[in-house]
């Protein structure tokens, strides 16, 4: 049990699905009474707050830094993927307290420097140059699709890549484009690269066949494991296009110092993808393959990377 007369802080990743919650002490940044609410149990986010300082892990809390999967520039937040939405201003009067607001994947980027080598799976042979400064990436598939970056300085590049616009590299992949324009008039990578994503990808691959069916994408990725052919279509789809966003990115940001794929899904699923396949169309790119090939990939699977990086930020505040 912590001190109850040191001050401590709160560290919270809102996602779209779920709200993960710790404290750290003020000397220390380990990550202390982590929970997990659905998004779902709470009209407003500061009773979320609340019913995590009610548990009793938090009695003198100085402050609290949230990761939210959405925009931050602003006073308002209004989160994309879930029900809540509130002022800054207004969340530090009714807490009493310092509130520090960052987006999910700014975290996820800023967390990359306190992972352990074993939080990281490696995709290829490159390694991230320690000695050689350069901007390094972040995306990755939860609810929605997370991209962010960070430069040599420590600064964080803001990003809503995953709402840039699918481009297919194959035909396969253009039919499936073929498809989704039936059902979204513009059709971002979030489409693709989420848990809705894999979902609409199982969909249009039972289209394609002349099917109308609809699977969940936990049950996708469960039938994925179980052999069924449109699940595995619709897995190999995903990891396929992951690679070529991946590798867009890197091109995009300059990120030549590494780019890490993270998010709530892909940990989940590594029993079913093929990295390879990852790292096969993240250096598909024409005439800039070779250069794409010298980039370290790698997939982030620690547990809570969000917290992390909020512990992160209140360390360099």
């Amino acid at each position: 049990m912590h001190n109850p007369t040191q001050a401590i802080y709160i560290v919270a990743d809102i996602g779209g699905t779920n709200a993960r919650f710790a404290w750290v002490r003020a000397d220390k940044r380990d990550l202390n009474g982590i929970e997990k609410f659905p998004c779902a149990d709470f009209p407003l986010f500061v009773e979320a707050v609340r019913a995590y300082i009610n548990r009793g892990h938090a009695e003198s809390v100085a402050g609290i830094c949230l990761a939210v999967a959405g925009p931050v520039e602003q006073d308002w937040i209004d989160l994309p993927n879930n029900h809540w939405a509130f002022s800054r201003r207004e969340l530090e009067q009714q807490l009493g307290m310092p509130v520090t607001i960052i987006n999910d994947f700014s975290a996820q980027v800023l967390s990359i420097a306190a992972l352990r080598e074993d939080a990281l799976h490696w995709i290829g042979e490159p390694r991230p140059a320690t000695d050689q400064p350069g901007v390094t990436a972040v995306l990755g598939p939860g609810t929605g699709l997370g991209v962010s970056g960070m430069m040599p300085s420590g600064e964080i590049i803001p990003s809503e890549g995953g709402h840039v616009g699918f481009a297919p590299t194959t035909r396969h992949q253009s039919q499936l484009l073929d498809v989704l324009w039936t059902r979204y008039e513009r059709v971002s990578v979030e489409r693709l690269l989420s848990g809705m994503g894999l979902a609409n990808l199982y969909w249009a691959n039972a289209r394609l066949l002349g099917q109308e069916k609809e699977l969940p994408a936990p049950e996708v990725t469960t039938g994925a494991r179980a052999g069924d052919t449109l699940c595995v279509q619709a897995v190999k789809d995903f990891t396929d296009i992951l690679g070529a966003v991946a590798g867009d990115t890197a091109l995009a940001m300059g990120a030549y110092k590494g780019v890490y794929l993270s998010g709530g899904i892909l940990p989940q699923m590594m029993d079913v993808i093929d990295v390879n396949d990852i790292r096969r169309s993240f250096e598909f790119k024409g005439r800039f393959s070779p250069l794409c090939a010298e980039i370290p990939l790698a997939i982030i699977v620690a547990e809570h990377p969000g917290l992390v990086g909020c512990a992160q930020a209140l360390k360099s505040s």
